[in-house]
C-alpha cells in the first residue's frame, strides 16, 4: 500500500506539472515524446569478483516538455520509464549460468538546457544537466541454467525511490511543424538503493539513455 501511494504521488505530481507548464501563463513551451533504449549497470560496493557483471540493454520512453527562459536557455522536466540493472554469467561445475538484475524506474528529470545556433545551419546541439528522481516500478531477477529459466522477483530488496544527477547532449533539427531531437545522457545513481545493506556495502544506478523525440 505504502508503494502504491507513493507511485500515485509521483503521477499526480507529473500530471500537475504539465498542466501548469502548458498554461496560458507560460509562453515558448513545447511538449515532446521520445524514446531509445538503455545500456544501464548496478555499481556495487564492494565489488564482486567472483561473476564480473556487464551492461544490460533495455528500454526508455516518456514526454518531455521544453520552456523557454531565455534566448538559449530553457528548463525541460520529464516523465521518463527507465529500464535498469544490469547482467552477468558464471560456469558452476561446468554448467554456465546467465543472470540478469531488470530493475525498472519512473524517473521524473529536470533539467537545464542550453541550446548553441550555429549560423547556416540547420541543426542545434545543445547541453544539459539537472537532478532526476525516480520510483522504483519494478525489480526481478532472472536467471538461466542449462536452458532453464527462473525469475524471482526482489522488488522488497530494492529502495522505492533513487536520485541522481543527469548530464547529456542533444542535436535538434526543425522538421514540419516542430524539431526532431536526438538525445544521449547519462544518470549518475547517488543514493544506495539496496534495502537493509551492511556498513561499508552499497548499490548505484549507472546508466546511458539514448533517445530520439520529437517536440511539436
Amino acid at each position: 500500500m505504502k508503494r502504491l501511494s507513493k507511485g500515485l504521488s509521483l503521477v499526480a505530481m507529473a500530471v500537475l506539472l504539465v498542466g501548469l507548464l502548458t498554461s496560458p501563463a507560460f509562453s515558448g513551451v513545447k511538449i515532446g515524446v521520445k524514446g531509445g533504449f538503455s545500456l544501464a549497470d548496478l555499481t556495487f560496493k564492494p565489488e564482486p569478483t567472483d561473476s564480473p557483471l556487464t551492461s544490460k540493454a533495455g528500454a526508455v520512453g516518456g514526454i518531455s516538455l521544453n520552456v523557454g527562459i531565455a534566448s538559449f536557455f530553457s528548463l525541460q522536466p520529464e516523465v521518463l520509464y527507465v529500464q535498469k540493472g544490469t547482467k552477468g554469467s558464471d560456469i558452476v561445475e561446468g554448467v554456465k549460468v546467465t543472470g540478469k538484475y531488470e530493475v525498472d524506474y519512473v524517473e521524473v528529470p529536470l533539467l537545464l538546457n542550453f541550446s548553441f545556433p550555429i549560423a547556416g545551419s540547420s541543426f542545434v546541439p545543445s547541453i544539459y544537466a539537472g537532478p532526476y528522481f525516480g520510483w522504483n516500478a519494478r525489480a526481478k531477477m532472472k536467471m538461466t541454467e542449462d536452458g532453464v529459466t527462473t525469475t524471482q522477483d526482489f522488488k522488497d530488496s530494492v529502495k522505492d525511490t533513487d536520485f541522481g544527477l543527469t548530464f547529456g547532449i542533444g542535436l535538434a533539427k526543425k522538421i514540419g511543424i516542430g524539431k526532431i531531437m536526438l538525445d544521449v545522457r547519462y544518470d549518475l545513481g547517488l543514493t544506495n538503493i539496496g534495502e537493509e545493506m551492511q556498513e561499508g556495502e552499497s548499490v548505484k544506478n549507472k546508466t546511458w539513455l539514448f533517445m530520439l523525440g520529437y517536440y511539436f
